[in-house]
């Protein structure tokens, strides 16, 4: 028997152990991100859930201390915005919500911005800091876990901005998740209206 016959061949490349080494943090990487689109299509659902369901009953009170309810938002177009502090995409796309505030009284709309804030428990300071640094001209309401219940979950609270746009007999037509444009906010306006 020759030497070449009964010594085992080394084989070329990286051992068992290394390779798994290599794999694992790849693993993890897939398990996160796909989790992350797992919870990211559950919340969707919740959102888009409201679409085509009337605007649940409500009474709330802004800032000033007016009272809101489903009742007096009936008659004209609805924007519903739900925000709340330490959110990156909700100081983005606060320009265009101011920009939108000075449309919606053309529109015929109404807009009212919707803070999580009291279900988040953060503290009141903190709310009071971003709505001043909003600089919203529009009702600013503070949500109970009720009224986030109603439209996609109190213990989604955290996942803002989204946007609900309802006509004027108060079916909502548009759930959108997710920093709003301006011009955008006009077009499901004009939509819901029907121009």
């Amino acid at each position: 028997m020759s030497k070449a016959q009964t010594e085992p061949t080394a084989r070329p490349g990286l051992s068992l152990r290394t390779r798994l080494s290599l794999l694992t943090p790849l693993f993890l990487v897939a398990a996160w991100f796909g989790g992350k689109a797992l919870v990211r299509g559950h919340v969707d659902g919740l959102i888009q859930g409201s679409v085509d369901h009337a605007l649940p009953a409500f009474s709330l009170q802004d800032r000033s201390g007016a009272s809101w309810t489903r009742e007096s938002v009936l008659g004209k177009p609805l924007v519903l915005h739900f925000l709340r502090s330490r959110c990156g995409s909700c100081d983005v796309e606060a320009p265009d919500y101011r920009r939108f505030e000075s449309l919606a009284n053309e529109l015929g709309a109404q807009v009212l911005h919707v803070f999580t804030d009291r279900v988040l428990d953060f503290p009141p300071e903190l709310t009071e800091k971003t709505i001043a640094n909003k600089n919203f001209k529009a009702p600013v309401l503070l949500a109970d876990a009720a009224f986030v219940d109603a439209f996609h979950s109190a213990k989604w609270s955290n996942v803002t901005p989204v946007t609900y746009v309802a006509d004027a007999k108060g079916t909502i037509r548009y759930a959108l998740r997710g920093g709003q444009a301006a011009d955008a906010l006009v077009a499901a306006v004009r939509s819901v209206q029907g121009k």
